[in-house]
């Protein structure tokens, strides 16, 4: 890597110890879009690296799905700030299929796939991306509107598993866009802007263009106050999955111990997509009340909720 090419107000930026931190020395694939975000954590990772004390190596991942006529220029413009910087770039090009009538997270999907096999062959262990405060305030706010339980309601997570082997790291969650942008300049990097991120016929698009703006105009720091939010609720999320009963099969007595969100949780593990929240909510309430007549409660796909007198049961047909 070029050291010199790094401002030093870049290397001695607060972020760097932040993004250090998260990286604790792992190898890391960085996955650049081309993006003023990605950019930004690319050097920010880049100048972690280059501390006294580091041990780790960066390679970018760059992926090329292939759905825009600018794919091309975003890939060249990621390869020529690389070499700038005397980092290894690793394209891959990618068919992206429509996962559940969504282009969007058939092409979030393959990414990961891909930068999980970039990781693989670049004997790194951590894929980090650039998810930011913004992103994180549209998720929670999408989780909210989709009905979505308390561990969606939390947002992203600053690392989950991608394979036994590769976890991904979002070390800036708490990090606005605008500080981002900032480091860019400070650097004379140029980044692409992805016309998709506004697009207002999708939901995370049309949140962007109509109604976060407003948001922001009411609440300035919404954001950051997101971002804060996730790490509490996350918490808090953690700490109600530990009480929730596993399985499909239980004594009424012992389900009968717990609040009924509680009960209703363990439903919703149970039967997972196969019934509505109010379903759930009605399964969870039928165990709670003072009624010993049999029930039954018919989901999709051939799952039954029974509550007799004495036993709870989920079972699939």
């Amino acid at each position: 890597m070029k050291i010199d090419v790094i401002p030093l107000e870049v290397r001695r930026h607060q972020l760097v110890a932040r993004v250090r931190d998260s990286i604790q020395n792992k190898n890391v694939v960085v996955g650049v879009s081309g993006g003023s975000d990605s950019m930004a954590l690319l050097l920010l990772c880049i100048a972690a690296s280059m501390q006294q004390s580091s041990t780790f190596t960066v390679v970018a991942g760059h992926i090329h799905h292939g759905l825009r006529d600018e794919s091309d220029d975003e890939q060249l413009l990621v390869e020529s700030l690389c070499s700038r910087f005397g980092v290894r770039c690793v394209t891959k090009k990618i068919t992206v299929h429509a996962k559940n009538g969504s282009i969007a997270a058939g092409a979030r999907d393959a990414r990961y796939a891909a930068l999980c096999a970039i990781a693989k062959t670049n004997n790194a262990t951590a894929i980090v991306v650039a998810h930011h405060a913004n992103d994180q305030l549209e998720t929670m706010l999408m989780a909210l509107c989709r009905g979505s339980g308390v561990n969606r309601l939390a947002g992203m997570e600053p690392s989950r598993p991608l394979t036994s082997d590769v976890v991904l790291l979002r070390p800036l969650l708490h990090v606005d866009k605008i500080s981002l942008l900032e480091i860019c300049l400070s650097a004379k990097v140029k980044w692409c802007e992805d016309p998709t991120n506004v697009d207002s016929s999708t939901p995370r698009g049309r949140l962007r263009k109509d109604v976060i703006p407003v948001l922001r105009e009411l609440w300035p720091a919404a954001d950051r106050h997101a971002s804060n939010a996730s790490s509490i609720l996350r918490a808090a999320a953690e700490a109600f999955k530990a009480t929730v009963p596993t399985g499909t099969s239980w004594s009424r007595e012992s389900l009968c111990e717990f609040p009924i969100p509680v009960i209703a949780a363990a439903m919703h593990n149970a039967v997972g997509d196969r019934a509505t929240y109010e379903t759930v909510q009605s399964i969870a309430e039928a165990i709670a009340d003072n009624n010993t007549n049999p029930r039954t409660f018919v989901c999709r796909d051939g799952c039954v909720a029974n509550v007799t007198a004495h036993r709870v049961e989920v079972v699939y047909t």
